[in-house]
């Protein structure tokens, strides 16, 4: 799965709000493309998504999407959670890619996020899959759960450019 966070970077000061929040989120947004990018050449035609869960300032669990069949960044982030015996409830979860809503060779990440309680969902790009594409947003946000798009966007569609060029130039 993924490999271990150091110290230097599982952790930062206490809750934050303004500017300070949105710094707190594109570092952790950034951790979440490094982790995406171990992913590359290995997501058959998935999105190599990085993905980290946020805790009180602290990663409880991290991943990054698998070969196709299997595990999507966010359901490795859960089992990485589980694995080392950490809640995810009332967490906040950053994924590089707006998290998937139908069933197709893995079940719904949304749907696992909102099962899991998370009350946070930070957001780099939409999914531009046209079965995605804003839906998985919208589930989120009918489940009661706030969501921050385009953190690090740029960024996003910089590492992702080979996937997104499958969906146009305007895609995510």
């Amino acid at each position: 799965m993924s490999k271990p966070l150091s110290p230097a970077v599982s952790s930062s000061p206490g809750p934050a709000s303004g500017a300070a929040m949105a710094a707190q989120d594109e570092a952790w947004m950034r951790l979440a493309i490094e982790l995406g990018e171990q992913a590359k050449g290995h997501t058959g035609d998935n999105p190599y998504v990085g993905c980290v869960i946020v805790v009180d300032g602290r990663v409880v669990g991290s991943g990054y999407t698998q070969p196709p069949y299997q595990p999507h960044a966010e359901a490795s982030a859960f089992l990485d959670a589980e694995r080392r015996g950490h809640e995810v409830r009332g967490g906040t979860l950053y994924t590089t890619v707006e998290p998937c809503c139908f069933f197709g060779r893995t079940p719904p990440c949304s749907q696992a996020i909102i099962e899991r309680g998370l009350a946070r969902v930070v957001v780099g790009i939409r999914d531009p899959h046209p079965r995605v594409n804003g839906q998985g947003i919208a589930q989120l946000r009918a489940a009661g759960i706030e969501v921050t798009e385009h953190v690090c966007r740029e960024e996003v569609r910089s590492y992702l450019s080979g996937w997104l060029s499958g969906f146009g130039p305007d895609a995510g």
